[in-house]
């Protein structure tokens, strides 16, 4: 039960934590403590994920595995990016120089940054999809999850502050009740001694 209960809660924690980092921005940029929000975000999020992946590995055990691989991927992906944010800052190139020096690296820009940056959305996406699916959440709350997948790169890739706003409260919602479900799963759940 008190796993159920973390996880639960780290269903809610993470997506608010990830919606903390645009308060953080520097003209567009992560900053220090925006990447450093996004970084910290991904590990709660995922182990409060984690959690769901249980429930849908019992209706869907190859999706569900497949899905889990992509979130690790995807995880991977969103702290690097957190963390690409925090050194520029702490190197002192908040403009577009600290990009612009990535093109030095490509195969290993590509996949640090730019396959597994994109990945975590994705498997936002496909959560929600597995989630409708085997309708072990509420419609709405699949539905949202994959609305806010599709918009949340929207609000990380323009960059405008009021967008990744609205975004991450668009994230916010459908977890926060995922976390509400859980928790309360996790109250009901028998104890093993």
């Amino acid at each position: 039960m008190v796993v159920q209960r973390l996880q639960a809660a780290a269903l809610l924690l993470g997506p608010l934590i990830f919606a903390a980092s645009p308060f953080f921005w520097i003209d567009g940029h992560y900053g220090v403590n925006g990447g450093m929000l996004i970084a910290l975000s991904m590990v709660p999020w995922v182990y409060g994920l984690i959690g769901e992946y249980e429930r849908l590995r019992e209706c869907a055990p190859r999706a569900a595995g497949l899905w889990l691989l992509l979130l690790l991927i995807g995880m991977f992906g969103s702290i690097t990016f957190g963390m690409q944010g925090f050194f520029e800052e702490v190197f002192g190139m908040v403009d577009r120089t600290a990009l612009d020096q990535l093109e030095d690296y490509p195969p290993q820009s590509l996949f640090v940054l730019w396959l597994p940056g994109p990945t975590f959305p994705l498997s936002l996406l496909v959560f929600g999809i597995l989630l409708g699916w085997t309708r072990l959440s509420q419609r709405w709350v699949a539905a949202l999850i994959c609305l806010a997948a599709i918009a949340f790169p929207v609000g990380r890739v323009l960059r405008l502050e009021w967008v990744a706003y609205l975004v991450d409260l668009l994230v916010i919602v459908p977890f926060s009740q995922l976390a509400w479900c859980a928790w309360r799963r996790a109250g009901t759940a028998p104890t093993t001694s």
